[in-house]
């Protein structure tokens, strides 16, 4: 349960910073990015929050690991296990992070809706879960540390 609200509260963030980055910078329209100026700062900014809730969402739903593999030895199920992980990857990046409309994005995937029901929820525990271990969540906190570690 905490997994599931940690997931909703941070991409809740996520979709605000994206909102205020892309009146910024259009991160969809490479020509108009490079009138972007980096100033750092000492609180964690919108665009890190972005990348980290990006990032932590593909370690979550491995990413890494399905990248990384090349031991030789394989699971007899790699390629199933693999091929739903990347489903569930594909899912988090068209719907959660691109902002897709859901029947467009259910569409897309060719998926049923219980299918993407049952995707949700497990995109959803197993990133918040990853969300809550690497600091991102409560997002108060997230941007918070860093400026008490500069003070």
């Amino acid at each position: 349960m905490l997994e599931t609200f940690a997931f909703d509260v941070c991409h809740d963030v996520y979709q605000a910073a994206r909102e205020v980055i892309d009146e910024k910078i259009p991160t969809l329209n490479v020509e108009c990015s490079g009138r972007y100026l980096w100033r750092p700062d000492r609180m964690p900014r919108l665009a890190e929050y972005v990348c980290d809730f990006t990032l932590a969402g593909e370690r979550a739903l491995g990413v890494e690991r399905a990248n990384e593999r090349g031991n030789g030895k394989q699971h007899p199920d790699a390629f199933s296990t693999v091929f739903s992980r990347a489903s569930r990857v594909a899912m988090f990046r068209i719907y959660y992070l691109g902002g897709a409309d859901y029947p467009s994005a259910r569409r897309h995937l060719g998926i049923s809706e219980r299918t993407w029901a049952d995707w949700a929820d497990e995109i959803r525990r197993v990133v918040g879960r990853e969300l809550t271990h690497s600091g991102i969540f409560p997002p108060s906190r997230y941007f918070r540390e860093e400026t008490a570690r500069a003070s």
